[in-house]
């Protein structure tokens, strides 16, 4: 079977969608309260024909919006740190033995639809070690790959106990990483420090 090379772009073109990722499940949290509090706020000030009531109901609302906007610079700017430490090279790559996989519920305040809820379950890959890799929401994984693209779920079904993977996370933000099975890449010469 003929691996791909995994490159410095490649992974770059992965953590920076992990990075964005990351960011719309923090939107979608603020979000969850933002519409319904500003509606509840409208809907209570011209009801109660009283503004000062739909004002203090904003407040929370507005609150949700101050944060989301701290969030957001805060994106822009970590953005910005990780294109610099993987153009500075400041990657961990290790390889790791696949252990299982784990379907777990966190608290997460996230939509669906009309709804809040505030639970959601994740899939998480664990690896003897003791890393574990919390599995984004995407449609494929390795989308820069000519040859192992992949659905989520064939990337479940791939993985079997006892791969080995590369686990690459950023030195700095080790909640930043992604994972590439061993049997299908192999790490770019200069990826090899």
């Amino acid at each position: 079977m003929k691996k791909e090379t995994l490159t410095m772009e490649a992974i770059k073109s992965d953590l920076i969608k992990i990075v964005n990722y990351q960011v719309s499940n923090k939107a979608d949290w603020r979000f969850s309260y933002i519409v319904p509090l500003t509606a509840l706020a409208i809907l209570l000030g011209l009801f109660t024909k009283n503004i000062l009531i739909g004002i203090a109901v904003f407040c929370i609302a507005a609150y949700h919006i101050v944060r989301f906007i701290m969030e957001y610079k805060a994106y822009k700017i970590q953005k910005a740190a990780i294109l610099s430490v993987i153009a500075r090279g400041e990657i961990s790559v290790s390889t790791e033995t696949f252990s299982h996989i784990a379907n777990d519920v966190i608290y997460e305040p996230h939509r669906v639809g009309r709804r809040a809820k505030s639970t959601k379950t994740i899939t998480q890959y664990h690896f003897n070690g003791g890393s574990s890799w919390r599995a984004p929401l995407f449609a494929k994984h390795y989308e820069w790959s000519k040859e192992y693209y992949i659905s989520p779920k064939g990337l479940e079904n791939l993985s079997i106990k006892g791969d080995e993977f590369y686990f690459v996370s950023l030195q700095s933000h080790h909640d930043i990483s992604y994972i590439y099975p061993c049997k299908n890449f192999e790490l770019d010469k200069s990826l090899n420090k």
